[in-house]
């Protein structure tokens, strides 16, 4: 399957542990990882089809992407999706002329914004029709309030991660909008739907963007949800264990959710993929 991932011509590249090493959780501080400003520049030159994934939702794509630009990334605003778009996207498509309660920060409010949906406020007395959460430095005791009073009355209930752990290259944090998302689910009788990784639902938005065939699109990260994303796609995946996987927990994975290929990091993924690259760029030229 290595030779499957060197053929292909689309990559979902993963940010916390894979491009950037950060020093807090959602993707803030840190350093570029090495040779990730190289891999991303080489994909660019070759015509290949990129989006950069992250599963934070606190700030918005474009704030994300300058981050990344700043230590020398240089990838393009509309080519960066975060947890907090992936679900704005899925909730306009999926409840058209609904009223969203979104408890979150603004990378989620102002996707949901942009895509003209109705925001709710949680001190009205109508109860919104759906409810979405995402990363926030706080939240208050009237939105969850709220947001536990439709949900109980019948609201979907949607958050932008459902795993307990945030991984950054320096450690892991607690995912506060998982454990929100669940509080509130757990109050109401039911189980959040998770739009960010490994969903369904953020892949549809992913082989959407990158206007590719599954099986033409690599999913690379550090971490075991990448992997999953990569199979409720059908792409391939590459995990790089420079973040949140070791190779003992490479030498327990069997089947599905075993990589296509496994490197040390982003810059030996680049030399792997170097050759084939270079055919690409001599065949557009």
């Amino acid at each position: 399957m290595s030779d499957a991932v060197r053929k292909s011509h689309g990559w979902v590249l993963d940010v916390d542990g894979c491009l950037m090493r950060t020093k807090r959780a959602g993707g803030a501080g840190g350093e570029a990882m090495p040779g990730a400003a190289e891999l991303v520049a080489a994909l660019y030159a070759a015509g290949h089809a990129v989006v950069v994934c992250t599963n934070a939702s606190e700030k918005t794509p474009a704030e994300y992407a300058a981050h990344l630009r700043s230590q020398g990334i240089d990838v393009r605003d509309e080519d960066f999706v975060t947890a907090g778009s992936a679900a704005a996207e899925y909730i306009a498509h999926r409840h058209p002329g609904s009223r969203v309660l979104a408890l979150g920060a603004e990378g989620l409010a102002a996707p949901l914004r942009s895509l003209g949906v109705a925001l709710a406020d949680p001190g009205e007395p109508e109860l919104p029709d759906v409810v979405v959460v995402g990363a926030a430095k706080g939240y208050s005791t009237e939105q969850i309030n709220a947001a536990s009073l439709a949900v109980d009355a019948g609201a979907p209930l949607y958050t932008t991660v459902d795993v307990p752990w945030f991984h950054g290259g320096l450690g892991k944090s607690v995912c506060v909008s998982a454990a929100i998302a669940n509080a509130i689910g757990w109050a109401a009788g039911a189980e959040p739907q998770v739009v960010g990784k490994p969903s369904a639902a953020l892949g549809e938005t992913l082989l959407r963007r990158l206007g590719l065939p599954a099986a033409e699109v690599t999913v690379v990260g550090d971490a075991t949800v990448e992997i999953d994303l990569a199979r409720s796609m059908g792409a391939n995946s590459a995990l790089i264990l420079s973040g949140a996987s070791s190779p003992g927990l490479l030498a327990t994975l069997e089947g599905a959710a075993r990589p296509d290929l496994a490197l040390a990091d982003v810059a030996e993924l680049l030399e792997f993929l170097t050759p084939s690259l270079s055919l690409s760029q001599g065949a557009t030229s």
